[in-house]
């Protein structure tokens, strides 16, 4: 089971994204907040799709760094974890939303699960 991906998309920055907001307490410099599968098989993460970041490194140089992949029908969602003491990078998902912060309310707690193997496909609840 290999998760290792090279990523052709560069993260970009944008705090005030729901999704941002809801799944940046999933992550840390240290790891996964939350215990994810590694994507299997690896997906293809593209354009058009984006990529979010999810946090900074901070002082920990071998940290691991988090982005959030969107597909851009917005119904495939990875988070993907780069960096540690070699460097790797690993695809956990596919993951849904179970709960979904309003805008301009972060929530506190991390809340996600894995999608159904045979859909693939997320669900947003509001």
């Amino acid at each position: 089971m290999n998760s290792h991906a090279q990523l052709p998309l560069v993260p970009e920055i944008n705090d005030q994204h729901p999704l941002v907001q809801a799944l940046k307490p999933c992550v840390s410099a240290i790891g996964l907040q939350v215990d994810l599968p590694l994507a299997n098989p690896v997906p293809v993460l593209s354009a058009p799709g984006h990529l979010y970041q999810l946090n900074e490194l901070g002082r920990i140089r071998d940290g691991y760094r988090h982005s959030l992949y969107v597909s851009a029908d917005q119904q495939l969602i990875y988070i993907v974890q780069v960096g540690g003491l070699a460097g790797t990078s690993k695809i956990f998902g596919p993951v849904q939303l179970e709960h979904i912060v309003k805008s301009g309310h972060q929530t506190k707690a991390c809340t996600i699960a894995r999608a159904p193997a045979a859909a693939h496909v997320i669900p947003v609840k509001k």
